[in-house]
Order: structure tokens, then C-alpha cells, then sequence
């Protein structure tokens, strides 16, 4: 596991603890707890607008606690199962649009089939699979294409109750989408979208036929409302609107719209080009409509969309392009949520392209059966085309695999975004990380300095490379380090791991009973903290007094009985004793 997967499932005291849904019972309490216990308010965010995914991460807990490999068989089978759900509504939609021209059957499995392999091959969707925490990604776009495929296949049932228990299931379906991730919100009106284009549905019947779907829209933003208002103390729009803004350094909502038409036209050309693929690219921010990357992004979009619909408008009898078309908008509407609609602290993230991805992977297909059907050449093209298609899912699978072994390990992962982001501090933290981990400290050390260099005030930098530098055993070292933390955050120090690496640091320079006070003062907050009371006890037996070392070594066993070490440090301070005899 690694990044968020730490920071979401195994830092999580909610997910720990197993009370992810109880903002049911309390819901002001439950939004306001991790405030209170000094955690990250985005937990409590996450837990209430995404219980469904979390209830699929505590079974995978319950099975196999946080062992990794299960939770990405798990990730593996939603994405294979998404690219069934992409072939079934292709087909369906192809093969009943009311278009003059019938689709050739040979044309809807080759359209169908096509999107669903680059889709399931192409490396972009790494990201949404590879890394465990982004299921709340790929779960949701499993039930998002579930809720799409029962809606259609409803309008073709015979029996009247078939019908409407297959529309039951694609509201329940979009129900559970919306309790996944936020970006199932604009699945009622792709509903809309492709019964009305592709279907060829007269707009007013499609709205009352999608109106038990439409219906639901309001209850994201209704929780975002819900959840903002009691954080905030009352309603606040804008507040609402920046619920998972970067808390430190927000950004700007129109600067973040229009730096996101770049990433926009970015995921388009990953998609067409998947190269320099990156956990955690560095982007400019981007502050007018009329700066030269803004404006070429405003040009790519809109000949993208000008182009379908003309092609659209040109061969309107014909499905191809209506769902390609349609597919385009999908693009748009999708990518939206997450490039506009609410500012995120990064402007980056290739998961988030997962979802929209299908859009133009379709739109991709029915281009490639329109030329294999052409007139011009057909016989070598009806070859052609279907080969090359393989060629380009044998291409991406090849890309697939390269990407996955990037990675592989946490630190073939962070050397990875380290080469391709070397500007950013948290790239240089996290490699960091992985070579502690690894017991690499050296390399460790030269990673979190490198991350101080971009970024002085980077707590979490100083704090990680004061712990390193004691594991060199360079206590005065650590020591300085811990103090600039401490002048840059007054109330560092009543927070524990910052706490304990001062009391460490202060007993390597010899300052034994300041380190003393430090301990006390952690075991004062938390009584039964087994590190506390081992490191005190280590200080007392350096200090000549095995009779309260002994004391403190027995306090920590008793909360962890099986530590080897714990065994060893109590057996010397006992020889200690025995040698010394207790003191009256």
C-alpha cells in the first residue's frame, strides 16, 4: 500500500475503528470529530460521500486486514467486469437505435468489442486499478455503466413488471454510484443524453422516462451542503463549493477552471498517446482565458466537439455517429466533475480520466467501423481496420504491463515521479519514505532534504528526516532539525510523534531529564502509548535507574506481550537490578 492508500484505509482512524457509517447516528458529531482529534477533516468528508466504497474496502479488511494483493484482485475484477459493461451497452445501444440505417451486426460487435479492449488495455486506467485507494474510481463507473445498462435494457422488455423491475435496479444502481464517488453525479443525464441522441427518443419523452434518475442528481450537492454546514456552522455556499480544496494554500475556483481545459486536452492526448505518465505531475497554474496554453486547450475542445457534431449532423441517419457524438459530450460531462465543478488540491490526476475515458474510446471505435465500412478500398480495409485495432490493444497491453512494473514497488513508484517531477516537495518526501521503509537511510536523508530545498516549511519533511538522522545515530543533527519544525508550528510539540522524536533527540545529546519531561508529558496525554513508555525506560536505564526503566518496560509489554525486544530490554534491566540491588 502506499500514498493515500496510508492516508484513506490504514491512517484512517474512522476505517481502523470500523465506524465509518456512524455519521447515521450523529451526523454533526461525526463530520466534526477529526477536528477534534487533530486528524484530517477529509476524512469524515469521504466517509459520507463514498460509505459504499469504504463498506468494499472493510470487507476486504475483514478478510485479509491490509494485505495488498487482495485488494487489487479485487480492483482487477471491477475493471474487467467495467469493459463487459462497456461491450453490453454499446451493443445495446447500437442495436436498438431508431437511426434510418440498421446497424450491420457485424458492425455493433466490432464497435463494441473495440471500445471494450481499449478500454480494458489501455494504460491510463493504471492508476484506477493498480492503486488500491482509487476503486472509489473504478467501483463507481461499475456501477455507473450497471445503472446505464439496466435503464436501456428496461425499454425492451415485453413483460410490463420485467420492465419496471430492470428500471428499479438502474435506480438503486445509480443510488449505490453516488455513495461511491462524486462523479456518478452526471449519470442521470448521460441517461438522458443517450436515449435522446442515440436511441433517437423525441426529447420530452426521454426527460419523463429518465425523471426517477434525474431525481436523484440533488443528492450529492445535498450532502456536500449538509456536511459543509456543519463543519462551518451553518450554510455556506462557498465553503461548500471548496469542501476538498487544499486547506493550506487554496486555490482560486476561476484559476482552477481554467487551468483544467489544459488538463483536459492532456487526458485526450494520453489517451491517444499514453506517454510520460505520472502519479504526481507538476502543472501551471493558469489564471486567464487568453493565456497561449488556454487557448490552444479552448481550440483542441471545441474542434473535437464542432467536428462530431458536424459528422452528426451530416449522417444523421446513421447510429456511428450519433454515439460518437454523444460519446464526446460524455467526455465533457464526465471530466467536468473533477476539472470545474469543485476546486481539488491537484490540478492533475490521471484516475480521474477513468471514467471519461470511455467517452472517447467509443467515439475512437465507431470511427474505425465507419472506415473499415467505407466504400473506398473495402476490401482491404474490412482486413485492415480489425488488425489494426489489435496492433493498437496489443500496443497499449505492452504499455500496460511497462506502467504496472513502474509500480511495482514503492520506491520504483517515487524514483519514477521523482525523474519526471523533481520540482515538487511532497515527490521527494515520498521517495523518501519508500528508502526509509527499505531501511535505505542514507538515501532517505538525501530525499527529504532535497524536499526541504522546494519547500523549507514542509513539516512533514522536517519531522521524517529528524527520525532518519537519528537512525544514523546523529542525535544533534535530528535535534536542529526537530527545533526548526518546532519554530515554524509553536505547537508542534503537543502533537505526539513530534513529541517522541524530541524526547529521542534530547537522550542522544545527553539532556536526559529534559528528555524526561517530554515522555511525561506524551504518557500524561496518552497513558497507555507502548513507545512512550519504552523509550522512558530506556533513558532511566541510561541513567543508572533499572528499578523505574523495569517499571516502564513492563507498562509497554503489557500492551504489546510479544515484543521480542521488550523481552530483552526487561531481562537487562532485571541483571541490572540483581547486580545493583534495588535502591531503598
Amino acid at each position: 500500500m502506499d500514498f493515500d492508500d496510508h492516508t484513506y484505509l490504514k491512517d484512517n482512524p474512522f476505517f481502523r475503528e470500523g465506524t465509518i457509517f456512524d455519521y447515521l447516528k450523529n451526523f454533526d458529531e461525526f463530520v466534526n470529530r477529526p477536528a477534534r482529534i487533530g486528524s484530517d477533516p477529509d476524512y469524515a468528508v469521504n466517509a459520507v460521500l463514498r460509505p459504499v466504497a469504504y463498506a468494499s474496502f472493510r470487507l476486504n479488511y475483514l478478510l485479509g486486514e491490509f494485505q495488498p494483493h487482495w485488494y487489487r484482485l479485487v480492483n482487477v475484477a471491477v475493471h474487467a467486469l467495467n469493459a463487459v459493461l462497456v461491450y453490453a451497452l454499446v451493443s445495446m445501444l447500437l442495436g436498438h437505435s431508431s437511426r434510418e440505417r440498421k446497424m450491420q451486426r457485424s458492425s455493433v460487435i466490432f464497435i463494441s468489442a473495440a471500445a471494450a479492449l481499449f478500454f480494458a488495455a489501455h494504460p491510463l486506467a493504471t492508476e484506477s486499478v493498480t492503486y488500491i485507494i482509487q476503486r472509489f474510481t473504478s467501483l463507481v463507473v461499475l456501477f455507473s455503466l450497471l445503472c446505464l445498462w439496466l435503464y436501456f435494457a428496461s425499454f425492451h422488455i415485453q413483460e410490463r413488471w420485467g420492465g419496471r423491475f430492470l428500471r428499479a435496479g438502474a435506480v438503486l444502481a445509480a443510488l449505490l454510484a453516488m455513495q461511491t464517488k462524486e462523479d456518478a453525479v452526471m449519470v442521470p443525464l448521460l441517461a438522458l443524453l443517450l436515449d435522446w441522441l442515440v436511441l433517437g427518443t423525441r426529447l420530452r419523452p426521454a426527460l419523463l422516462r429518465a425523471l426517477p434518475l434525474l431525481l436523484l442528481m440533488p443528492l450529492i450537492p445535498g450532502l456536500v451542503l449538509m456536511t459543509s454546514s456543519a463543519q462551518h456552522g451553518g450554510h455556506d455556499l462557498h465553503a461548500a463549493i471548496n469542501i476538498v480544496n487544499s486547506r493550506d494554500d487554496p486555490l482560486n475556483h476561476w484559476h482552477y477552471i481554467v487551468t483544467e481545459l489544459t488538463v483536459m486536452t492532456h487526458y485526450l492526448r494520453q489517451m491517444f498517446w499514453p506517454m510520460g505518465m505520472n502519479l504526481d505531475p507538476e502543472w501551471p497554474l493558469y489564471d486567464s482565458i487568453w493565456q497561449g496554453p488556454v487557448l490552444q486547450a479552448v481550440a483542441v475542445l471545441a474542434a473535437l466537439v464542432s467536428a462530431t457534431a458536424w459528422l452528426f449532423r451530416r449522417h444523421r441517419e446513421d447510429a456511428r455517429f450519433a454515439l460518437g457524438f454523444a460519446c464526446v459530450l460524455w467526455f465533457l460531462l464526465t471530466v467536468f466533475v473533477s476539472s470545474g465543478l469543485v476546486p481539488l488540491p491537484d490540478l492533475v490526476a490521471e484516475h480521474r480520466s477513468y471514467l471519461p475515458s470511455i467517452g472517447i474510446m467509443v467515439m475512437v471505435a465507431c470511427l474505425l467501423d465507419w472506415l473499415r465500412c467505407s466504400g473506398l478500398h473495402r476490401h482491404a480495409l474490412r482486413i485492415g481496420v480489425p488488425a489494426f485495432t489489435l496492433l493498437c490493444v496489443g500496443a497499449l497491453s505492452w504499455k500496460t504491463c511497462i506502467r504496472n512494473n513502474v509500480w511495482r514497488t514503492r520506491e520504483s513508484l517515487w524514483e519514477d515521479t521523482v525523474a519526471k517531477s523533481p520540482g515538487k516537495y511532497r515527490t521527494w518526501g515520498n521517495l523518501g519514505a519508500a528508502y526509509s521503509d527499505a531501511g535505505k537511510t542514507e538515501k532517505a536523508v538525501h530525499c527529504f532534504r532535497e524536499a526541504l530545498k522546494v519547500e523549507p516549511r514542509f513539516q512533514n519533511g522536517l519531522l521524517n528526516l529528524s527520525n532518519s538522522l537519528l537512525r544514523l545515530n546523529r542525535p544533534k543533527e535530528a535535534l536542529d532539525t526537530t527545533m526548526q519544525l518546532i519554530k515554524l508550528d509553536s505547537n508542534a510539540t503537543t502533537k505526539p510523534p513530534v513529541a517522541f522524536t524530541l524526547g529521542l533527540s534530547l537522550a542522544g545529546v545527553g539532556r536526559y531529564d529534559e528528555a524526561v519531561a517530554v515522555f511525561r508529558d506524551i504518557l500524561h496525554a496518552m497513558p497507555g502509548d507502548p513507545q512512550a513508555h519504552k523509550a522512558l525506560g530506556l533513558v532511566y536505564y541510561q541513567t543508572g535507574l533499572p528499578h523505574r526503566a523495569l517499571d516502564h518496560y513492563e507498562a509497554a509489554a503489557q500492551v504489546q506481550p510479544n515484543d521480542p525486544q521488550l523481552e530483552r530490554l526487561i531481562e537487562a534491566a532485571k541483571v541490572a537490578l540483581a547486580n545493583k540491588g534495588r535502591p531503598r
